[in-house]
């Protein structure tokens, strides 16, 4: 592993102490570390799993469903969590279910995914090590990073329906739901146009906007949950250093998203003839922006 990798890679390990104990203060149960542990503990579950049946790539399944454990072990304990935490946490079951039930009626029929393929080639013999530490215990990491917004706001808010916390609360929903939206009816969309067998590029629907609906809609899920986290500082209920550091959450999000996932995907796309004129029509994840092959 090279020095940048570790660098990067230890940083975000400190970043994600730091906010399971509100930056090295809170050790106990009044803190995140509880959902921390389980998180890591799921994925190294994942693994083994992986590792009997030789395909790695079933993390990619287990990855939505991540979240709805890190919810419900943080809403599990709180200590008389209010209604927005309950709303947060419904929010992300329905989500988080959706995600790893479809990826697991699309792929657990078929062979281990090529990023993964090739990675196990590029490993050798140190696969399972290797893959113990780069794929699922990052996995975990970001996990619980891209979550740690969602879960501090079921911890620690002191929300209650009035004044600006309605509002905060209100567009960061609102933002979430849309990016729901751009999901579900992408993957709908992506279905019912491999159900035709036509092994052709989609360039109809919302993918006539984006490249990627999918990855859009998760994008607009984490900054909104961010922005409903808002309301963490209007009650009081976290000092402003911490919920800046907060916005790891929606900022690692994004940029695994278009910066290394979103690459790995159009340079397996590119086989499907008329790509190159796709790609420099419609942008890569934001719409109405300019487009960047």
């Amino acid at each position: 592993m090279d020095i940048k990798r570790i660098v990067i890679y230890g940083l975000l390990f400190l970043a994600a102490i730091g906010l399971a104990t509100q930056g090295y203060q809170a050790w106990g149960n009044e803190g995140l570390l509880l959902p921390l542990g389980i998180t890591f503990a799921y994925f190294t579950g994942i693994f083994i799993i992986a590792t009997i049946i030789s395909n790695n790539s079933i993390v990619d399944i287990g990855w939505g469903l991540g979240f709805v454990i890190g919810a419900w072990a943080t809403l599990l304990t709180t200590e008389a969590p209010n209604l927005l935490a309950y709303i947060l946490v419904g929010f992300i079951t329905v989500w988080g279910l959706r995600l790893s039930i479809r990826l697991f009626n699309r792929n657990i029929k078929k062979p281990e995914d090529f990023r993964y393929a090739q990675w196990r080639k590029e490993w050798g013999k140190n696969v399972v090590i290797t893959a113990f530490f780069r794929v699922f215990m990052i996995q975990g990491l970001i996990n619980f990073v891209v979550g740690s917004a969602a879960y501090s706001i079921i911890k620690y808010n002191a929300f209650v329906v009035e004044g600006l916390q309605v509002v905060l609360v209100g567009l960061g929903l609102g933002v979430a739901l849309i990016g729901l939206a751009f999901e579900v009816i992408g993957d709908e969309q992506l279905r019912r146009h491999i159900l035709k067998k036509t092994r052709s590029l989609l360039q109809t629907g919302l993918w006539s906007i984006t490249r990627h609906p999918n990855y859009l809609g998760e994008i607009l899920i984490w900054n909104g949950i961010y922005l409903a986290g808002f309301s963490l500082l209007v009650s009081g209920s976290v000092p402003l250093v911490y919920y800046l550091v907060l916005v790891l959450s929606p900022l690692v999000m994004s940029t695994v998203l278009i910066k290394i996932s979103t690459p790995l995907l159009e340079k397996n796309m590119e086989k499907y003839a008329g790509w190159a004129e796709y790609a420099q029509r419609v942008p890569m994840i934001f719409p109405f922006t300019k487009p960047k092959a």
